[in-house]
């Protein structure tokens, strides 16, 4: 039997192997490339929005992407389809292998004997004591929580609603559908492709203030290293700009349910601040002041948003808040493909 760190390695690199090929044989590859929520017709290969989906579908909780392909994550299992805290059920070839090295090693300094069958018995009631012992990762782990939203299929929980906006009033123009301006069609190819915008047929309208809000999420498992989870989502915009005027919107989160908002920068950082020329318009602007995208995406645009441990709670959301003010208006806002990313 091979013995020592090196060896022991070694055969936790075998097992980790063999786990890996068992996993794609139970949650299997998909095929990414053309389905229906991929990337343009000129980009080829897997999506990180489709393989999301893909994979949610078959009640699987998320994947990832190797070249063309869709690898979905086995339940309770991390993307190398491995325990997440190596305190499983043996899933893990570490939590075996290390349960009867432990067994083994206590079965050295209890033995009388020093024989081999005395060590085994003490290294298997060892594993059978680890095995009994209550678990300390009880409940979902942070790579089920994985999320993926098409909206091809509805609003799947999202809403929206005027943020700090006079109590009459349209002020927000946030709605569902497959627009006929702007990008003229949402991302992806699907024959249902539906996406969220400020204007489905038209320009938004002045003096806007709306928030399109993500449903609440349970992302407390998430809360601690090695995790790290990222808002990722698709975009297209044109926002109209003139002296003195810039409408926007910007990307927050909260951690308790909506009680206080935080506003998360993209891995890009954002274009600038929004300004409001809001004299025309009753009360105030939310956005008005604060750093947001402005101008023209120049197309669908992928955003990335990483986010602090701090808010990542069992009331955690998100929401996409818009701001227009009466000197000008254009196209607006159109977002698609949303999903919560676990690495």
């Amino acid at each position: 039997m091979t013995t020592g760190s090196d060896g022991i390695d070694l055969r936790r690199m075998l097992i980790r192997g063999a786990l890996l090929l068992a996993a794609a044989g139970t949650a299997g590859y998909l095929a990414c490339a053309g389905n229906d929520d991929s990337q343009p017709d000129t980009v080829t290969g897997c999506t990180f929005e489709t393989c999301f989906s893909s994979c949610l579908e078959r009640s699987l909780p998320g994947g990832i992407c190797d070249g063309n392909l869709c690898i979905c994550n086995e339940p309770g299992a991390d993307a190398d389809g491995g325990d997440v805290d190596g305190e499983g059920d043996g899933g893990d070839g570490e939590t075996v292998d290390d349960g009867r090295e432990d067994g083994r090693e206590d079965g050295r300094e209890d033995a009388t004997e020093g024989g081999d069958g005395e060590t085994l018995d003490d290294g298997d009631a060892a594993e059978e004591a680890h095995e009994d012992a209550p678990r300390e990762d009880a409940g979902p782990r942070c790579t089920e929580l994985a999320e993926a939203w098409t909206f091809n299929g509805g609003e799947a929980g999202w809403t929206h609603a005027a943020v700090d906006a006079p109590a009459t009033g349209a002020w927000d123009p946030w709605e569902l559908g497959t627009p006929t301006t702007g990008p003229a069609g949402c991302h992806g190819t699907a024959t249902t492709n539906e996406c969220w915008t400020t204007g489905l047929s038209g320009n938004y309208p002045d003096c806007q203030r709306g928030g399109l809000l993500s449903p609440t999420l349970d992302l407390a498992p998430c809360a601690m290293d090695p995790y790290r989870v990222d808002i990722v989502f698709w975009q297209w915009h044109q926002f109209a700009q003139a002296a003195g005027s810039s409408d926007g919107g910007l990307v927050e989160v909260t951690g308790d349910g909506g009680e206080s908002w935080t506003e998360l920068a993209p891995t890009g950082g954002w274009d600038g601040a929004i300004v409001m020329d809001a004299a025309s318009c009753e009360g105030s602007i939310y956005v008005d002041g604060l750093d947001g995208f402005l101008g023209a995406s120049g197309g669908w645009v992928q955003e990335t948003i990483p986010v602090p441990f701090e808010y990542l709670t069992s009331q955690f959301a998100f929401r996409f808040v818009f701001g227009s003010d009466a000197a000008d208006t254009a196209d607006g806002w159109f977002v698609d493909d949303v999903a919560i990313r676990v690495r």
